[in-house]
């Protein structure tokens, strides 16, 4: 009996920490892209040097407005491809994965949730100038509320692989 008077104690204060760290909405509507700004059959990366390696960092794009982290830590396209073909990439069950995307013009601008060190996960819009078809440039990272502008420098480049995860989520309708 104490046990379930435990049990029952433990699931309200649960439902109840639950409630209270709320995620962020995105500030940014999903919106279908049709555009020829960037190619989106396949991925974009990032390479990043890190102790003197050379590590991916990946998103994807997809026609209905979503993207999707593919993760980061890949030591070559390769690596990233077979994950994808072998269905071992990050398995997209995170909000933290997930995000929509927007291009007017020659600007880029996606915004996704991110880890929390405590509370609810935060949404980050990055925002940057499309170079060509195939490649842009993040400039800046804020809050949608305006708070935490962080300037940035990350060039993403084109791979063209027919292989991608499904958009599919629960997080972004």
């Amino acid at each position: 009996m104490k046990m379930v008077g435990f049990i029952l104690c433990f699931s309200i204060l649960f439902s109840s920490c639950d409630k209270l760290l709320k995620n962020d909405e995105l500030s940014l509507k999903r919106i279908p892209y049709f555009g020829n700004e960037l190619r989106i059959d396949g991925y974009y990366y990032r390479k990043i040097n890190n102790d003197n390696e050379e590590f991916l960092n990946l998103y994807f794009f997809y026609s209905n407005g979503i993207v999707r982290y593919g993760g980061g830590g890949y030591l070559s396209y390769e690596e990233v491809e077979d994950r994808i073909i072998n269905h071992r990439l990050v398995d997209g069950r995170s909000r933290t994965d997930w995000g929509v995307f927007h291009i007017t013009d020659n600007t880029i601008q996606f915004e996704m949730w991110y880890p929390s060190s405590g509370g609810g996960a935060p949404t980050y819009v990055r925002e940057g100038a499309i170079m060509n078809d195939t490649t842009f440039h993040i400039t800046m990272s804020y809050r949608s509320n305006g708070k935490e502008k962080r300037e940035k420098d990350e060039i993403y480049h084109f791979r063209q692989f027919g292989l991608k995860p499904d958009s599919t989520n629960v997080f972004i309708k």
